[in-house]
């Protein structure tokens, strides 16, 4: 159950920021972000059981972000791999290749997902589902967009709209002001009203309690929780900012990424 938070062109040193959480399995291993692809320059974290990313960003400021669309079933593991996806997304190098590129996606070759793009320039959303024929794309206007396990705007998870409200509340500042404002929202633990949680199936693989646990902006269960998170910013055509934490943004140090977006090809 992945967060994704997105602030569009409301701050004066870069066009947008991202601030997300990544949330897994305990033992599924995974590895923070490295070079992807050399041409065109793609990073991101690096899932080791599948490989591709659930975030990455190009050289020239371009990034897409995935989660996956909230199921009570299980997942089909002869589909095809949603973070090798983004890693193909990315090398298509522009905002526009990336539209196209998922024009030609079939959605009933993948586990149903959801993405969040851009290019400091411009923002899109994409939802793709297996009884669908093509890949749903939406274009998104500037202010705070919270991108979970659904849609955005989904009633299913009520925390999306607290970490906007969050979000929007903060004042445009200078970078290291702004990034610890960011990681105290990321590090949210505080569970909603258990009147607040959407009721889940009867035959759903976890109980009521779990499913309230799920509600946090930062997730912590015994086997499953927020494993690592994310903090970028970017413009057109650079990437300002790219930090990452190996762990819970409230326990871990986040690591100053930059440089990697800046290696030479």
């Amino acid at each position: 159950m992945c967060t994704i938070i997105v602030r569009h062109r409301m701050d004066d040193f870069c066009s947008t920021i991202i601030a997300s959480n990544r949330d897994e399995f305990y033992d599924r291993a995974a590895s923070g972000p490295r070079v992807l692809r050399v041409n065109p320059l793609v990073v991101g974290g690096r899932d080791e059981r599948e490989g591709g990313t659930w975030f990455g960003v190009s050289r020239d400021g371009l990034f897409v972000g995935l989660t996956n669309q909230r199921s009570f079933g299980s997942r089909d593991d002869t589909l095809r791999s949603r973070g090798g996806l983004v890693v193909d997304a990315l090398t298509e190098g522009s905002l526009e290749g990336v539209e196209r590129y998922l024009r030609r996606v079939d959605p009933a070759a993948y586990n149903e997902f959801n993405l969040i793009f851009g290019d400091g320039e411009a923002l899109r959303a994409a939802y793709a589902r297996r009884d669908l024929r093509e890949v749903e794309i939406e274009t998104l206007p500037n202010g705070v967009h919270v991108l979970c396990n659904d849609r955005l705007g989904s009633p299913e998870f009520p925390k999306a709209e607290k970490a906007r409200a969050r979000v929007l509340a903060v004042s445009p500042d200078t970078w290291p002001r702004m990034k610890r404002r960011l990681v105290e929202v990321l590090s949210d633990e505080s569970l909603p009203d258990p009147s607040e949680v959407p009721p889940i199936p009867p035959d759903a693989p976890f109980d009521n309690e779990v499913a309230r646990y799920l509600q946090a902006i930062c997730v912590k269960t015994p086997v499953y929780g927020t494993v690592s998170s994310t903090l970028a910013a970017v413009s057109p055509g650079r990437v300002e900012q790219y930090w990452f934490s190996n762990g819970p943004p409230s326990q871990g140090s986040f690591e100053d990424m930059l440089r990697l977006t800046q290696a030479p090809e």
